[in-house]
């Protein structure tokens, strides 16, 4: 612990069992001065439960997931990681469908309004900003106007359009715009058979893009300040389900850090993850950005010191 370094008091808005939370949480009472509380927002039904009052004749409390209540008023930072899945993590007595849907939706208003409300502090992110910038219309509109080169894309369900589209960029691929959790849809190369089937082109739009060709791929974090990347090698067009793939420490050319550094700043965020592809010519093709994309693997992988970088920037919110 740093001795002479301000206190500093943090939560973390997650999901249950989220092991950055945990990891954070370690090292950030390891090595600063902090206490870091953790709100699993799949169980706010656990005692102390959520309690809020507009005329303050009750005592606005968030639970902990060690059952502390926590006045978000007395927070410095909170990082918002993102609110859990009450449908299906939480209350397993209830099982009525629509019962569950309620229970998701009221609490996580709920939440939401109390934190939007009763926090004072230093967000990463704020939960509007964060919600925003997930949106890959957005995302891939800033990139652009911001001078990164990003690949040939068409959002659409119209299967005119996607048919000239595939035919003007040969081996294109289709992804989904956001997809859901519990039916994760991968990047795939755009197949003869889809283009035939009328009524699955046109049931939903999805993202159809030039195929950047290539193996090396660069995941890049930006925490604040500071830019760590790492490159990875895989001949897979979506490397993430096989990570066991050569991985090292790269550096970005300064001016493409500035322009992560312009993105970030575009869409009021103070992080992101980018995924990035390297041509074989050299070019950096800017694939997409997560606000609160997963980043522990990477350390495993290259030895970047991201969980260092990150309590660092995350303390720095909170006491500046």
């Amino acid at each position: 612990m740093r001795r002479h370094e301000k206190s500093a008091r943090i939560a973390v808005v997650t999901h249950e069992r989220d092991l950055h939370a945990h990891a954070v949480k370690a090292e950030m009472e390891r090595r600063y001065p902090a206490r870091v509380h953790i709100f699993e927002s799949d169980h706010f039904s656990r005692a102390p439960g959520l309690s809020w009052s507009p005329l303050e004749k009750e005592e606005s409390v968030f639970p902990a997931v060690d059952g502390t209540a926590v006045r978000l008023g007395e927070l410095d930072a909170i990082w918002f990681r993102r609110l859990g899945n009450t449908r299906t993590s939480a209350n397993p007595e209830v099982t009525d469908p629509v019962d569950r849907e309620l229970i998701h939706v009221d609490t996580n208003a709920a939440a939401l309004g109390m934190l939007t409300t009763e926090f004072r502090g230093r967000w990463v992110d704020r939960p509007s900003a964060f919600w925003a910038a997930q949106n890959k219309v957005v995302q891939l509109r800033a990139a652009h106007e911001l001078g990164l080169r990003i690949p040939e894309t068409l959002i659409s369900q119209s299967p005119e359009r996607i048919r000239a589209f595939c035919r003007a960029h040969p081996g294109a691929i289709v992804k989904a715009v956001r997809g859901v959790m519990q039916a994760p849809a991968a990047t795939a190369v755009v197949g003869e058979e889809l283009l035939g089937d009328e009524a699955a082109l046109r049931v939903c739009p999805a993202i159809y893009q030039e195929l950047v060709p290539g193996r090396r791929h660069v995941r890049v974090q930006v925490f604040g300040d500071r830019v760590l990347a790492a490159l990875l090698e895989s001949d897979d067009l979506d490397w993430r389900p096989n990570l066991d793939i050569p991985a090292v420490e790269h550096r970005l050319p300064e001016g493409l850090q500035d322009s992560l550094h312009a993105l970030l700043k575009h869409l009021d965020l103070t992080m992101g993850v980018f995924d990035l592809k390297l041509t074989d010519e050299g070019e950096y093709i800017w694939l997409e950005v997560n606000p609160q994309g997963q980043w522990l693997f990477v350390e495993g992988m290259t030895g970047l010191p991201l969980i260092e970088a990150f309590t660092d920037f995350l303390y720095g919110r909170a006491v500046q």
